[in-house]
Formats: structure tokens, sequence, C-alpha cells
């Protein structure tokens, strides 16, 4: 295939500094729109207590405290409990409790009865490990806890065929897309590796026209290595045509580097800074990041999924995740004993291990609509 000339222009500088990526980049003013920089905490629980209690809605404000309140001590039980115990089982619930905190917070008023929206099925074939989650998405949207999270953040849900109202997920499809422990999973469940790291994201910009769009840069390496094509950089950055790569002789530390910026662009009337956020949302679908202690405080990627897989947001991915756990650790316990012990074992120790705090903190960015970052406090 041949390759097109990058479109000409510049990175988006704001007040002298080149614009840093991010899924939240500005905030409305009262003039004009304000750059974010990265929030530092070391316990997201008190900056999302202190965003409900700005709830208007009183009994709004009182379900989302109670959820938050719910949530955070299912967390801290989670903690302090073993991952062949109840830890899978606690998690979910403080991941529940988030994310109808979250709803709530998203429509101001307060949620009725909500249903899990989700139910697990595990082969009863001895030593079997994986199973299926289904999810209900039609039937009662407006009482389905994972229905309305995936909403609060935009997320798109498949489409159920008619006549069923759910969509049936493989766990081998949503575990495969949990980022951390991905290469310890691939390994146990002898599939290629499917996340590739972006070596950077930038805003561009055309002053003279006055549009902005995205460029992606990554190594071309991460691809070869693993029997993928170049171009499979701007197939996976969105869907089929809102992305292209284009020629790109850089090369860092003698690595080549590819690079694909967005097939279209946004105008913008006064200031670039007006249309970052737009462009963010455009592509934040098909981007997954990991939370870092070191500037600039999230690395992203993209995944490269096979052609049967249903394709899901991120943190639906770990909620879906911690929901299959944690059921089979409550219904079928001596199940999750196997799973344990499977070749996928080590996947899930690291998955309880880590993924909990990545969770919180991005879910703290959702609530705060600003990345939210561990402070490097020693």
């Amino acid at each position: 295939m041949k390759l097109v000339d990058a479109r000409a222009g510049e990175v988006v500088h704001i007040r002298q500094r080149p614009a840093t990526f991010s899924f939240f980049p500005t905030f409305q003013g009262t003039k004009r729109e304000g750059v974010h920089s990265s929030l530092f905490v070391t316990e997201p629980w008190n900056i999302i207590q202190h965003k409900l209690e700005k709830l208007t809605d009183t009994n709004a404000r009182r379900q989302a405290l109670a959820f938050l309140v719910q949530g955070r001590d299912f967390f801290i039980a989670a903690q302090n409990s073993d991952v062949s115990a109840a830890k899978p089982l606690l998690l979910y619930y403080s991941f529940l409790n988030l994310a109808k905190c979250l709803s709530v917070a998203r429509k101001g008023t307060p949620l009725g009865r909500v249903h899990h929206g989700l139910s697990e099925k595990l082969p009863t074939t001895p030593g079997a490990i994986h199973g299926t989650v289904s999810i209900d998405i039609t039937k009662n949207p407006g009482g389905s806890a994972f229905v309305m999270f995936a909403q609060a953040i935009g997320a798109p849900l498949p489409t159920p065929v008619a006549p069923k109202t759910s969509v049936e997920v493989r766990s081998q499809d949503f575990l495969a897309q949990v980022l951390i422990g991905h290469r310890i999973y691939c390994q146990a469940d002898a599939v290629k590796e499917k996340f590739i790291s972006l070596e950077r994201i930038e805003y561009m910009q055309d002053t003279a026209d006055q549009e902005v769009w995205l460029r992606v840069r990554a190594y071309a390496d991460d691809f070869t290595r693993l029997g993928y094509g170049l171009t499979d950089l701007s197939k996976n950055l969105g869907t089929a045509g809102t992305w292209r790569n284009v020629k790109c002789s850089a090369t860092i530390d003698g690595r080549r580097i590819i690079e694909a910026e967005t097939t279209a662009t946004r105008h913008y009337g006064h200031r670039p800074s007006q249309v970052l956020s737009l462009i963010s949302n455009d592509a934040r679908q098909r981007l997954w990041r990991s939370v870092t202690s070191y500037p600039p405080y999230r690395k992203y990627y993209i995944y490269l999924p096979t052609t049967r897989q249903v394709l899901l947001n991120q943190l639906l991915t770990i909620y879906l995740a911690t929901f299959f756990f944690g059921s089979i650790t409550r219904y079928k316990p001596e199940q999750f004993d196997q799973i344990l012990k499977s070749s996928i074992g080590p996947f899930v120790f690291e998955f309880f291990s880590n993924q909990p705090t990545q969770f919180l903190y991005l879910m703290a960015s959702e609530f705060m609509g600003q990345e939210v970052a561990k402070a490097a406090i020693t």
C-alpha cells in the first residue's frame, strides 16, 4: 500500500507548551477554555466524595454518597482478602457501587431499582476455565447497572440480534482485552499478543486553515515482531476510514517510527483549545491506557482484535472480568479454585493485584473530568 504524505502542520502549543493528549484536555472557563493539568492524589475516594457532595439534588446526593461509602468499604475489605477467598466478589461490589455513583452523578437524579444486567455461565466440564457473560442490553436498560455504566462513560454496546435482548461475550474475548497482565494471559492461553503501545499521541494544527487533528506514532518493530501489518496502526485506531497511515522517516534510538493521523479535521474559530475535547472524545473508544506515576502519567495502547471478538471499552472490560470472577467465586468457589490452579491462574492473581487500583484512578478521572494520577510520595 502506497502511503500519502502527512498533513502539513505543527504540534498544538498552549501558553508556549505542547498540549499533552488526554481524554480530558480542557475545561470550560468563564470566558474561554482552560487546559487541565494532572491531579495528583493518594486517596481517590476523597476527591470523588467531594465531587458528589456538589450534586444539587438532595436525594441524588444522599444516594450517591451512600453508594460511595459502600464501594469504599468493599474495596478496603478486598485489599485485606485473599484472591482465592472473597477478593473477586468484594471488588465486584465495590466497582458496582462506583458505577452506580457515576450514573447518579451523570443523571443528577436518584436511580430506581437496579439489577446487575449481567449473568455468568461457566461450563460444568471438569477443569473448565472459560465461559460467557450475558449482557442484558435492551430488555430493561433503565434498570441495568452495566448499561447505565456504559451510558455514563459514553461507551457503545453491541446490538443484540432480535428477538434476543442480550449479547453473550466469551471470557476469552474480554479477558484478552484486559491491559494489566495481558502478556501473561496470552502466554497462558497460547494466543498472540494484541496490545501495541503507542510512542506518542499529539494534537496537530494548521494555523492558516484553523484546523486540528490527531497524530499517533508507534514503533514499527512492535507490529512486525508479532506478525501484524504496519497499517494495522490506522485500522485499529478507529472505524474504517477515520485514520490513515502516512509517510514517516523518523527513528528513535535506531528504531523505525510509523505514523497515522485522523482523516478528518476539526475547525476552530479562535483557539485550537476550543476543539481539543471533541477530538479526544472521537478517539477515546479505541484507546486503552495505564496509569503511571511518571510524566505524562498515562501510557496509551491500541488493541488488535480478531474478527469474532466483541470489542468493549476498557473500563467495561475490567468491570466485566471482575463480575465474571466474582460470580464464580460466589456460586462455584470450587471451580474458581480450579481456575487459579489452571494455566491462567498467574494472570488472575496479577489482575487482582494491580487492576483494582488502576480502575479506581481511571474512575476518579471520569468523575473529575480530569486526569487523576497517583502522587509519587515516598
